[in-house]
């Protein structure tokens, strides 16, 4: 009797969990909207990306006491305006001793760029940028 009851409350709690419907409804961002088209131009910050980490990339103290050498690559999305987002800033590959951490402070502390664009109309894109330490005098 005992197998018998729990048979049949182990089908009325299936067809409870399967009989529910869930909708979920998704917003798809110009990122993910755009399709195979390529990005014409691509963004671009203003003075150059070079120019910008020469003049503000520090070399962090404890990487230099222990002569890291390397590259760190930062992830990031550039909105449809043109700005960093903020909570899309990550490191993808690290070297560790505060440079991973300056790096991020490099990109955090960019000015607004120019966004890029696809058939004429600012689009986000993500980003990667490779910063290298020590870095170039």
């Amino acid at each position: 009797m005992k197998k018998f009851v729990l048979l049949i409350g182990l089908f009325g709690l299936s067809g409870i969990v399967y009989g529910q419907r869930t909708e979920v409804k998704v917003e798809l961002k110009d990122l993910n909207n755009r399709g195979s088209e390529p990005v014409e131009p691509s963004p671009q910050y203003p003075g150059g990306i070079g120019a910008y980490l020469s003049k503000h990339q520090r070399y962090p103290e404890q990487a230099r006491q222990n002569q890291v050498k390397g590259m760190v690559l930062v992830n990031f999305q550039i909105d449809s305006r043109g700005y960093i987002q903020d909570s899309t800033i990550r490191v993808i590959k690290g070297i560790g001793y505060g440079c991973d951490e300056e790096a991020l402070r490099l990109i955090r502390n960019m000015s607004r760029w120019k966004p890029g664009k696809v058939s004429g109309k600012s689009v986000s894109v993500n980003y990667n940028i490779p910063v290298l330490f020590p870095p170039k005098p």
